[in-house]
């Protein structure tokens, strides 16, 4: 039988219990021993003085044996004494892309740059690659055999509202799987004499350093994976786009770190991710993943699309300058020769194709400009599930693939 109230209160064991706490009230009485023994002279010593032998603390390493936590205060081995802003992967600009420009000193342009556009018009797929290409999406998207809770989905009228959690592919495998599939299907399309100069790493990691007017600001970001070449990207003339002839926009009266969390724990030093000496060095294409899981305002708001373009923005400049640095020197300033760098973002549907140069690492120059140009984000599809318990794959969008076959040839 169950022990409850109502038993209790006809059971011994209720006595016992409230006899417990009573007694457990009582406050000892002094019984006058301690003070008649100091009072002849004996001294009074407490037990464990006598019994327990006092050493100092040592603590062995077992390998295997997970590390204790590394407190986050001065004795952090990364502790710097002068506070600095730290951009990493799970942050937004607040104004998006006009804080991105303001803070990277660069101009945008709303299209890709002309030679793209042109071998855009000239590039057509072959049906085959098109067909195995939607079996793709289904494979990775659909068929995918990993089952995880998935993220959280809210109802906007009701935000103290939670859906049941579903079991599915997670966000970032899904990321991972469908900009794999599209890369596979570049291979084919672009053939032998491209595919030995081109090589994909995965969590490449970038640290890129900045002062501007005195304030410290880490770039501290990765790509999720990165196509890297042997040979760098050719240039665009800036004689031909002439970034000087556009203006920075205002933010007054908000500063360009606006939104980016201080921190005295960070590493100041710039880092590459491949070594200068590798044949494939390059930095080529950029792979973001951006699902909403992964990135957040500070105010909780959500994110909009122009923060989202605006962290495309800043991770592209991030592998650029880390690359001038590791040619030229962590003091450059005037690039001898502009880096280009282009950047996939998606979030598995939605796929951003953007391409940045970097022409100058002085961010408060007034003479140089960096440039990005941009192109409205392309939809890969419209519905990609069961319908009714049949895996459907509805309007599948083929530029998708004949942008990221471009981006990879060229």
């Amino acid at each position: 039988m169950r022990l409850t109230n109502s038993l209790l209160r006809q059971h011994i064991g209720f006595f016992f219990k409230k006899h417990w706490l009573q007694q457990g009230k009582r406050v000892p009485n002094s019984t006058g021993a301690e003070e008649e023994l100091v009072a002849r002279g004996i001294r009074v010593v407490d037990p464990e003085e006598v019994l327990k032998e006092q050493r100092p603390r040592q603590d062995f390493h077992i390998p295997g044996m997970v590390p204790p936590p590394v407190a986050f205060d001065e004795t952090h081995p990364l502790w710097q004494s002068e506070q600095a802003y730290v951009y990493g992967d799970s942050n937004v600009l607040l104004e998006g892309v006009r804080q991105a420009q303001c803070l990277l000193n660069t101009v945008v342009f709303d299209d890709l740059p002309l030679k793209i556009e042109e071998k855009l018009d000239q590039t057509k797929l072959p049906n085959q690659l098109d067909r195995s290409m939607q079996q793709s999406v289904l494979s990775a998207l659909v068929f995918d055999t990993e089952q995880v809770k998935t993220a959280i989905v809210k109802v906007p009228e009701r935000p103290a509202y939670k859906l049941p959690r579903a079991y599915g592919i997670s966000e970032g495998r899904r990321n991972l799987l469908i900009l794999s599939k599209l890369v596979t299907h570049c291979e084919r399309f672009a053939g032998p004499s491209v595919n030995a100069n081109r090589k994909v790493v995965y969590n490449a990691q970038f640290l890129v350093p900045m002062t501007k007017d005195g304030e410290r600001t880490l770039l501290n970001v990765k790509a999720d994976s990165m196509i890297i070449s042997n040979a760098p990207i050719h240039p665009l003339d800036t004689t031909v786009y002439r970034p000087m002839d556009q203006d920075l926009p205002a933010l007054f009266p908000l500063k360009e770190t606006v939104s980016i969390p201080q921190q005295n724990i960070y590493d100041w030093r710039n880092e590459y991710p491949i070594n200068r000496n590798y044949p494939l060095s390059h930095p080529h294409t950029v792979l973001i993943h951006c699902s909403p899981g992964d990135v957040k305002n500070a105010t909780e708001l959500p994110v909009s699309r122009d923060q989202i373009e605006g962290r495309t923005m800043v991770k592209a400049f991030s592998a650029a300058a880390a690359r001038a640095r590791q040619l030229y020197g962590d003091d450059v300033k005037t690039l001898p020769q502009p880096i280009t760098v282009q950047a996939v973002q998606t979030d598995s549907k939605s796929f951003h194709f953007s391409v940045y140069q970097l022409n100058t690492l002085d961010l408060s120059s007034s003479t140089e400009r960096n440039m990005w140009f941009r192109k409205a984000p392309l939809d890969l599809y419209s519905e990609c599930g069961y319908v009714v318990g049949k895996p459907t794959l509805e309007n599948y969008n083929k530029d998708v693939l004949r942008h990221f076959a471009v981006f990879y040839s060229s």
